[in-house]
């Protein structure tokens, strides 16, 4: 086995070396300042992670202002004499075992003579030399249905590569991500903990987690940013299919049934079954067959040029198989829908009784704040159980809006009812910090300006705080608070079997006109190291959430019998 040291290197010259390869193991040592930095060993037969993709994640994980991939760029150092013993020792070992370190890199800070092993993988856009794309066409697209049997006491199946601390060692690592972060917050009623994904191609994005305790909240936050990291864009080859609806229309989903924009939005190309777009392949549970998505609704951060509709991570899920991906990513689609379709027909839904502890105690919390915390069964002809949760402010007038509003959903009434509350009680806290930092934000007069005209909300947070203005609360008066409250219902449906629960609702939508389409987005790497899949669900007929009322989506949808004029969603 040979050593490859590099002291003044550009990023073309690790190109050329990961490109030419090597007959025999060769383990590089690259010199970057104060860094020294070990592997991965390449070459030979033993397969691994490549030069050029380990120093590309670890400058990725260094921040959007690295240049990384300038072919230009240029590395260099040379470390002290006094790290000699240590370097050699580091050396000694990695030689005679090189099988072990064709994804690990050890990097040691010159001024510290420290040293940590670092897993790496290929970079996630892929590599055509450690780490090429699968395949995307109708053929790869095919799902092989199977009975997916559930872990006893919950509607996850088994998975012992996610076991203890087995996903953030997989997943967090300070120099080389993908999660570069995770950052805990303990001043709210629960664990809050976020995981920064390292910034690629795209905005910093993050996966969230809360939970009783912040081990639940981080394992929740990591299986976020795997399905985020997952929904921003392909992991699949992106040339197999360019072409506009009108060529493809007998095997491809008309854009049309998705629900285009209300109104002209800036954010889309008005749609004309003859614009050429990007398409990738899904497959139709209804009908069983593969069919073509536009990518930028399959992938919500791919497709800035030439898309119809300005997509969200709406219908995204993780799971131990694909099936179970999909099953969550179906949840979320109902919760959505169930949300809107309440909000737009003004339906006055029922108020839901609590019995969970962990929920009383975050009503106990808001009562302190001023605010009433109230749950209301949203479920509609979906079948999928759906809450409501509004936090509505009763104390003294002052700053603070009047409402916030969430949604949770499951088959768990207990744990859709506390997921629902979850996020409304950590939406008002943070709330406060908000306004405590940008009060411009809930400046009434802006908010106002607003509430006379809808176009002028263009974010999420506008959403919320434009329906929280005092003025804003006729738009909820269908929510009473006095109401005798009743239990969620959840209905009898297979609970041993993912694949059979699957089923059940893909058969009963059918029922409704309703097909539910799927893309398996699973990372490659991910998916081998974790058993992770990810999966994007669509079901044309159903209210896509959208942000920014020129973006939202109802026309074309069927089952939206609204009470007057559409009025902007509370949304978080």
């Amino acid at each position: 086995m040979s050593v490859l040291e590099l002291t003044d290197y550009t990023i073309a010259d690790l190109d050329r070396i990961s490109a030419a390869g090597a007959d025999a193991p060769v383990l590089p040592i690259r010199h970057d300042g104060g860094l020294v930095l070990l592997g991965p060993v390449f070459g030979g037969a033993g397969g691994g992670v490549c030069l050029r993709c380990a120093e590309d994640v670890r400058l990725a994980a260094l921040g959007r202002s690295v240049p990384r991939r300038d072919p230009r760029l240029r590395l260099g150092g040379v470390a002290s004499p006094a790290l000699k013993p240590l370097l050699d020792a580091l050396v000694t070992r990695m030689t005679a075992d090189p099988g072990a370190y064709r994804e690990t890199v050890v990097a040691v800070r010159t001024d510290l003579a420290t040293a940590a092993e670092h897993r790496v993988r290929p970079r996630t856009g892929g590599c055509p030399v450690c780490g090429p794309l699968p395949d995307d066409s109708p053929e790869t697209a095919a799902v092989r249905r199977e009975p997916t049997p559930v872990e006893p006491g919950t509607l996850r199946g088994a998975n012992p590569r996610t076991a203890g601390p087995a996903v953030r060692a997989a997943l967090f690592d300070l120099r080389h991500g993908p999660v570069g972060g995770l950052f805990r917050v303990g001043d709210l009623p629960v664990a809050s903990v976020s995981a920064e994904i390292v910034p690629e191609d795209h905005a910093q994005q993050a996966g969230f987690g809360r939970a009783e305790d912040f081990a639940s909240a981080e394992r929740v936050a990591l299986f976020e940013a795997v399905e985020r990291q997952a929904g921003m864009s392909p992991r699949r080859t992106r040339t197999t299919l360019e072409a506009s609806y009108a060529d493809i229309a007998d095997h491809a989903l008309d854009p049309v049934r998705l629900g285009l924009p209300d109104q002209e939005s800036p954010h889309a190309t008005p749609y004309s079954p003859d614009v050429v777009v990007r398409w990738v392949h899904g497959w139709s549970y209804t009908h069983g067959r593969p069919i073509a998505v536009p990518e930028h609704v399959a992938y919500w951060g791919a497709g800035v040029d030439r898309r119809f509709v300005d997509e969200t991570s709406n219908g995204c899920g993780t799971g131990n198989s694909l099936t179970e991906a999909v099953l969550y990513g179906l949840f979320e689609v109902a919760e959505r829908d169930a949300f809107l379709m309440a909000w737009y027909t003004r339906s006055p839904l029922r108020r839901l009784a609590v019995h969970d502890d962990v929920t009383l105690h975050l009503a106990d919390r808001m009562a302190q704040l001023g605010y009433d915390l109230e749950f209301y069964d949203a479920t509609n002809d979906l079948g999928v159980p759906s809450v409501v949760s509004l936090a509505r402010y009763t104390g003294p007038d002052s700053l603070p809006p009047k409402a916030f509003f969430a949604a949770g959903a499951g088959l768990d009434a207990d744990a859709a009812i506390r997921s629902a509350a979850v996020e409304v009680v950590v939406d008002v806290e943070v709330a406060a910090k908000r306004y405590r930092t940008d009060p411009g934000e809930y400046d009434r007069d802006r908010l106002r300006a607003m509430l006379a005209a809808p176009e002028l909300i263009r974010t999420m947070e506008d959403h919320v705080n434009v329906n929280g203005l005092p003025e804003a609360a006729e738009r909820y008066d269908f929510l009473d608070p006095t109401a005798e409250p009743v239990d969620l219902a959840v209905p009898d449906v297979p609970r041993h079997d993912l694949d059979a629960l699957l089923e059940h609702y893909v058969r009963a939508w059918a029922e409704l006109d309703l097909e539910v389409i799927a893309v398996d987005q699973s990372d490659p790497v991910t998916r081998d190291r974790l058993g992770l899949h990810s999966a994007k669900v669509l079901v044309p007929g159903t209210l896509p959430m959208t942000f920014g009322e020129l973006n939202r989506r109802t026309r074309g949808v069927p089952r939206l019998r609204p009470v007057g004029p559409l009025l902007p969603h509370p949304f978080p």
